[in-house]
């Protein structure tokens, strides 16, 4: 069964649904399958990993596409085989389900990013840092970040870079969706870029890594207000 739904090449996705620290995070990493074999799955990962990416037995969620439908398996995490790949085996049945277009926002917001490397355990230490320097921020120091515009969800960004960006870069990101709010931190990787022209300059879409479940809540409940207020606007411009 596993067998027919994992194609050796095929992207996934790996929720992880129990972080180390049992706080509220949300942490997603993007894999390739390797194999699949007698329930286990094999997965190539784009960054580095360490002995503190993943720990043992924790419980992740596998999320793909298959015969035109979104896709989850439940797995327990089994061995780390080299710096980019893990082993994991499936726990119960493979889930289908209709995947829904995530809402999003073109909007201008306050934003400031910096290009992250090293492993996947280290740049994840990196994020934690920030959280916690954030969370410990007075509000009457809060900084005023450069306004730019984006096309925003609760899943990902897409904004312009004036240098050139290569899939799979890991960037740090810094969100003011409000003026004199505190910043939302998270951490995103590039999963496609496209140049402008002849210069370096380029657009690139980034999905988001790792981010506080309370500030994803907030990325939604944005859209979900601004996108109602442009549909009550124009209901009534059509009305006058």
């Amino acid at each position: 069964m596993f067998n027919k739904h994992f194609k050796p090449g095929q992207k996934v996705l790996i929720h992880l649904t129990n972080p180390a620290n049992g706080d509220d995070r949300l942490e997603n990493i993007s894999a390739s399958c390797l194999s699949v074999d007698n329930g286990v799955l094999t997965l190539n990962l784009p960054h580095e990993i360490d002995d503190s990416t993943f720990s043992e037995n924790s419980k992740m969620a596998v999320i793909s596409e298959s015969l035109g439908l979104g896709l989850k398996a439940q797995t327990n995490f089994l061995c780390q085989q080299t710096n980019t790949s893990i082993q994991v085996r499936f726990e119960g049945d493979l889930h289908f389900f209709q995947r829904r277009p995530t809402a999003r926002l073109n909007i201008p917001i306050g934003i400031r990013y910096s290009r992250i490397s090293g492993s996947l355990g280290t740049i994840r230490q990196q994020w934690q840092q920030h959280i916690h320097k954030l969370a410990n921020t007075p509000p009457g120091v809060i900084p005023q970040l450069p306004c730019g515009m984006v096309n925003l969800s609760s899943g990902g960004i897409r904004l312009g870079f004036r240098d050139t960006i290569d899939k799979s870069q890991l960037c740090m990101l810094l969100l003011q969706v409000e003026p004199e709010t505190q910043p939302i931190c998270t951490m995103a990787e590039v999963v496609w870029t496209l140049s402008k022209g002849k210069d370096a300059s380029c657009t690139a879409g980034l999905q988001f890594m790792a981010i506080m479940a309370e500030d994803q809540k907030r990325l939604e409940k944005l859209i979900r207000t601004c996108r109602l207020e442009m549909e009550n606007k124009k209901n009534r411009s059509q009305i006058q």
